[in-house]
């Protein structure tokens, strides 16, 4: 198996916190948001290699930061060859660009990178050897749910997704952990070619799971997407001890 880290972000909305940098590379204590994403993974046996997939910009920063990093699992760095907000790929673009580029023919999880977290991806890892599967979050309150893709699952199965609905009917949702088995990986490139939004992981799933089944793997735990300045204040505040 082989993992893929989404970091092509462009932390707009966290302002001069980054100074301009990559906000997977913020410190969390004395590490990188993006340095405990490399610990869930390398804590999966099966994960052979990670691929941290990022724009032309922020590439020699990435490069910089894989060179320095020790131990397992081994890590390598994609730039997607884009040079600004305007012309991004967008999350699953870059999931079909590294596809098509790398030729992997193997089983994958793909992740982003600016997510912190501390549940057990194996149970992932173990489902995509043979059907999609995407994690879930129950965040525990219909009211912060509308900020997220709210999922519904029967019998561990996706039945329900919808992004960011106004009356929510569910806790659950999607976080940016998916499992694809290699002889799916052809659904990536399929949605774009349907006309799928290539920025908006989310859709991907929303439309997937009308089509074929997809596996919810419900995760317990901490997690926190850091996508504004309060955010990763409480990442600080929890990982950085």
């Amino acid at each position: 198996m082989q993992a893929l880290v989404l970091a092509a972000g462009w932390a707009t909305r966290l302002g001069t916190i980054t100074g301009g940098g990559p906000k997977h590379l913020l410190p969390i204590g004395s590490r990188t948001v993006i340095d405990f994403v490399l610990d869930r993974l390398g804590a999966v046996p099966e994960i052979e290699h990670v691929t941290v997939i990022t724009h032309h910009v922020f590439f020699p920063l990435f490069m910089e930061w894989a060179a320095a990093r020790p131990g397992r699992p081994p890590v390598s760095v994609m730039s997607d060859g884009t040079t600004s907000l305007d012309t991004r790929l967008g999350a699953v673009g870059d999931m079909a660009y590294f596809i098509q580029e790398s030729g992997i023919d193997d089983d994958l999880l793909v992740v982003a990178g600016d997510n912190l977290f501390d549940f057990d991806l194996a149970s992932v890892a173990r489902t995509a050897r043979h059907d999609f599967v995407v994690g879930l979050y129950d965040c525990g309150s219909l009211k912060l749910a509308p900020l997220y893709g709210v999922v519904e699952i029967e019998d561990g199965v996706v039945t329900s997704f919808v992004e960011k609905p106004e009356h929510p009917r569910s806790t659950l949702i999607s976080t940016v952990v998916y499992g694809i088995p290699r002889q799916r990986l052809g659904v990536v490139q399929a949605y774009l070619e349907a006309g799928g939004d290539p920025d908006k992981s989310g859709d991907l799933i929303a439309w997937l799971h009308t089509r074929e089944r997809i596996f919810g793997q419900v995760f317990s735990g901490r997690w926190i997407d850091i996508g504004s300045p309060d955010e990763y204040a409480r990442a600080q505040a929890e990982f950085g001890g």
